[in-house]
This record gives structure tokens, sequence and C-alpha cells, in this order.
């Protein structure tokens, strides 16, 4: 079983297994529909009228392939209730499925394979011949959010296959063009998108949407379903009549079903995107859009919740979202009270676009120092790579710090090449002792660390201290870990989904030089662990911490990181955990001088 990950003859034959169940499902029935998504032809077949019952209501908005159009692209879904064929059993370790579905180690150039917990379901995506299949036990058991955003997964590797995207967005417009609102859920993308639909806008999507860059970037519509908070079923009253589900628990949300009521302002053709929003709900009236938004804010603002939820989603997709803030204004949306202001706010937008959009932050001189720390052990062939990425961050005011801690290569060598770079040796003592000699020595009022293993993003150095310094009482500043692994020929391939890495990495953090004062260094007895015990320590001292919604780090994998195949007890989980503990039973005990 092991050897499936990276076997391309395993895998191949779990495809045509795969493909093989379907074909003995679809002998009884099948039902074949082609649609055109984002200009692509897609075919999707269904061998249980159950299955499609469920899947196509939300797809029924898309136009028919022309005639004479052959599709390039298929999927095959089936149940095995419905058509009494089983898909092979899953040749991989259920330990190995992350929370977005993809399966951790699965290395596979032609294939894409992913296991939802929350359908039991498995997609498989063949991409050298463009076929995808779709399997369930029992069509009956699929949640309610599986029939308002059916085939997500397969979807979004049809998009990708086809140069396009998948993106976790809105989208609303009128004949002007069409706005993208982006960002993690909850900070108001679908009740803006519904607010635009209820006041004449044209409606591409709530939750998910199909976006091409060529010749110019342009929104189509995915679904044509939406879904709210059951909540805020009141706001949008005049949606009662089309919900699907109206005796849903108070955790299952509201999917409104658009058809037919509102097919005319879904359009075929997609829109033209004129501009990006992200929102974010404000205590005021009227709703403000304006262009206080810095160009790196925007790019993982759009990109970190689209990798999140879709798997194998990665540096693909942050290289295309990357590409479209570049060619299309971004602004921040201020959402009041007022929904029929923000409606007219929009359109307004649209007929008459503001003059100036997203930009890049361009840090002046008077920006404060940054010291960044670099502890290195044995890595004379990565450390270049490292400090190139930290130049490229565009920082104008940096001191690189590069601790060398006992390397046996030539890493102090390299590191001696570099004229910006002020080298420490030392006997080797763990990353924790080489950074505290880093710490004490650094002369910038703000200290950012990068292990020798990871790069930075691009901006994320300015994005990082842009957050601290637009909030004065923040001494840390930090997103979440992107893991990546280094394949045999140096190249960088994401992996999972950035919230479900480890939480506390110092890598892709920064910090005021204060928050040492306050918490103190780290601890030079913990080899490892290290991380977790300084945030444990800044917690217990209320050091104000920010997390942003954003890979901070990329964190390339290889058989040389010092994490690599260690187990709980070598990775001083314990021994971290029993370190809270003493300085809780310390803090209960009186003092001496009490009797």
């Amino acid at each position: 079983m092991s050897d499936f990950y990276q076997d391309e003859n395993l895998q191949h034959a779990f495809a045509e297994g795969m493909a093989a169940s379907y074909t003995a499902a679809a002998e009884r029935r099948e039902e074949r529909v082609g649609v055109m998504l984002a200009g692509i032809p897609i075919e999707l077949r269904f061998a249980s009228p159950a299955l499609s019952a469920i899947l196509l209501p939300a797809l029924r908005h898309l136009p028919p392939i022309p005639e004479g159009q052959t599709p390039g692209l298929t999927i095959s879904a089936w149940d095995r209730a419905g058509s009494g064929i089983a898909a092979p059993p899953p040749p991989f370790d259920k330990k190995r499925i992350t929370d977005r579905g993809d399966i951790w180690g699965f290395a596979s150039r032609r294939y894409r394979l992913a296991f939802h917990y929350s359908e039991f379901s498995v997609s498989l995506f063949d991409r050298e011949h463009g076929n995808g299949y779709f399997w369930i036990d029992d069509a009956a058991g699929l949640p309610y959010w599986s029939a308002a955003a059916p085939l997500r997964t397969l979807l979004h590797w049809c998009m990708e296959a086809s140069g396009h995207q998948l993106l976790h967005a809105a989208a609303v417009g009128t004949v002007h063009g069409g706005l993208l609102l982006t960002g993690r859920g909850g900070l108001g993308k679908s009740s803006t998108a519904l607010t635009g639909l209820l006041n004449g806008m044209d409606f591409a999507g709530d939750d998910y949407v199909a976006v091409v860059l060529e010749p110019k970037p342009r929104v189509y519509p995915l679904y044509s379903s939406a879904k709210v908070n059951r909540d805020q079923i009141g706001r949008f009253a005049a949606l009662a009549a089309h919900l699907r589900n109206p005796g849903g628990g108070d955790d299952e949300k509201a999917i409104f079903d658009l058809l037919p009521a509102y097919r005319a302002q879904i359009p075929d053709e997609g829109m033209p995107i004129r501009a990006i929003l992200v929102p974010g709900v404000a205590d005021q009236e009227e709703s403000v859009i304006d262009a206080e938004i810095g160009l790196d804010a925007v790019r993982h603002a759009a990109a970190f919740s689209t990798v999140e939820q879709l798997p194998y989603a990665g540096k693909g997709t942050y290289d295309f979202i990357n590409a479209l803030t570049q060619r299309v204004p971004a602004f921040r949306l201020r959402l009041g009270r007022d929904q029929a202001a923000l409606a007219a706010s929009l359109k307004h937008l649209l007929a008459h676009p503001l003059p100036a959009g997203a930009r890049a932050h361009a840090p002046s001189a008077d920006w404060p120092l940054v010291s960044v720390v670099v502890p290195v052990y044995n890595r004379e062939r990565m450390l270049p790579e490292v400090l190139a990425n930290i130049r490229s961050q565009g920082y104008p005011q940096l001191e690189i710090i590069v601790v060398d801690d006992g390397s046996t290569d030539r890493t102090a060598d390299v590191a001696r090449t570099q004229p910006d770079v002020r080298l420490f040796e030392q006997p080797n003592g763990g990353p924790a002792q080489a950074r505290n000699r880093a710490i004490i020595n650094a002369r910038g009022e703000f200290v950012a660390c990068l292990d020798s293993d990871d790069l930075w993003p691009e901006g994320m150095l300015v994005h990082l201290v842009d957050a601290l310094r637009r909030d004065p009482q923040a001494d840390v500043a930090y997103g979440w870990a992107q893991m990546a692994r280094v394949g045999a020929n140096g190249d960088t391939e994401f992996e999972s989904n950035p919230l479900e890495g480890f939480p506390f990495y110092l890598s892709g953090t920064v910090f005021r030089r204060r928050a040492f004062d306050q918490v103190g260094l780290l601890d030079p007895e913990l080899r490892f662990g290290e991380d977790v015990d300084w945030f444990n320590r800044a917690r217990e001292r209320g050091t104000k911490v920010l997390r942003l919604d954003c890979a901070s780090v990329i964190v390339r994998r290889h058989g040389g990181n010092m994490t690599y195949g260690k187990n709980l007890v070598q990775l001083n989980v314990l021994r971290v955990a029993k370190k809270v503990l003493d300085r809780r039973r310390a803090a209960a005990l009186p003092s001496s001088s009490q009797p």
C-alpha cells in the first residue's frame, strides 16, 4: 500500500479500476448532459438517476455544448446504492487524508485523487485524458452543501487543466462588467452578492466562480444556487419562496435555488472583471468603497481561502491570482447596514470606476529596520536561494543575520561571499540557540525569522510589517505555513491546506523587539518545540499576536529537514507541555516571604 503514493503503475491500476466500475454501472442506465463552463465543453455522465437528481439542479444554468463541438473533458458519476456497483477499494491510508480531501504524499503528475470525508466520496481525475470520476456509496447520504455546490473538486481540476481557475469568491455585475468579491468566509461575500441580485444586478455566484485570464479576465457562473446562515433568511425575504431546505437545523445553512426565477440575471457568457473587492463588515450605515488596500493584501486574501478548500490547489493557484491582481484593480469594501445603498454603490463603481485600485505598498526610508534571522546548519546549496528570496521582498531597510550553527560543509564560506550578510558562527547548539544569538545582536526595531529550508511568498515581509505598523498594540504578526514537497529535480509542489499544518512556525513570523523583552528569548534547552514553547509563554503573558489570513511561509519538506522522521517524543511535544504545567504550578505557589 505504501508504494501507491509514488508508484505511477499502481496509481494507473486504481484509475483503470474506477473507469471499469463506472462502465459496469453505466451498462444498466446512463444520462449524459453536455455543458459549457467558462468556454470549456464538459460532458457530465450519470449512472444513477438519484445522483443526477441531486447534483444537476445547481448546474442547470450552464449552456449546452454547441452542436458539432466535442467535449474535451468528461465527469462520470455513480453511487453504489443506485447502480449496484462499488468503486475499487481506495489503496491509501485514511490517516493520510487531509481536511480538504487530498491525499498527503500522493505524488502523481497524471492523476488527481481526493477523498472527502464529509461526503464519503472519491474523486479521481486523469489529467492526460481529461476524464474525471466521482463515486459515493449512497446518493441519499450527500450533505446539503454538496447539492448546492456539486462536483466542486472535479470542476476545479477541469478548470485547472484548461488554464482557468475556480475561486472561492462571489461575483455580481451590470452591463458595464463584473465585480469579484474575495476573501475568507464570514466577511460578507454571499450577502453582498445576494443584495446585488435582489437589486437587479447580474449574478455569477456567491461562493465559488470560474475565472479565466485570457484574452481578458472574465468571471463565469459555476452554480445557480446560493447559501446564507439560517439567521440571515429574514434579510433576504424575497428569496424565501426559493428555499430548498426549509426544515434544516440551525447549523445547516439555508440553500436558495435561483432557477428559474433569476435565470435572466445569470449570464451565460460571464462578465469581464472590472474590479476586485475585499469586503469586511463595518459598524456604519452606508457602505464605503475605497482604495486603501495593498496589492499584497489582495493577493493573499484571494488565494488563501481558495487554497484552503480546493484539493491540490497550490503554486499554480497563487500564480494565477498574482497574474489576475496585476491586471485588475482592487478596492476595500466596508460593508454597512443599508442594503439598497450597498447595491447602489456597487453599480456606481461599475459605471464610474475609481481612479486608483490596489497598489503595492512601496515602503519608504521611514519604515523601520527589519533584522532577518536565518539559522543554518549544512545548507551551502540552499542558502543562496533563501538570501535571494529575502532580498526580493522589496523591503528597503534590511539587516540579514546568518548564524552558522556548527556546519560541517561550506555554509559559512557561502555566507561570507554575501556583502549584505552579518555572519555569526558557533558550535552546534540547535536552532533556538542560533536564533537567540541573532536576536541579541539584531539592530532592527522588528525581527523576522526565516529558516534556511523555507521561503517567503512574494511581498510577505511587507505585508507582515505593515500589519504591525497598523496596530501599534500588536507585537507579533504571522500567518499559516504552506507545506511544499521538493522533487528530485528541485521543483517545489505545494501540499495540503495551510490550516492543517503546524500552527506555530517562527519561520514566516515578524516580531517587535519588545516582544522578546516581555516574553524572553527561545528556550535553548529545546532543539525541537522551541516555537510552541515561545508562543505558549507569549499567550501566558498577554502578548498581542496577529494571525493573518495568508500563508506567510512556504515550508519545503525534504529528507534533510531537522524534523524529518522524528516522533512526538523526539519533537519535545510532551516536554513543552510539561513546561506549561510547571509554570502554572510555580505561579500558584505562595512566595517564600509568605507564612
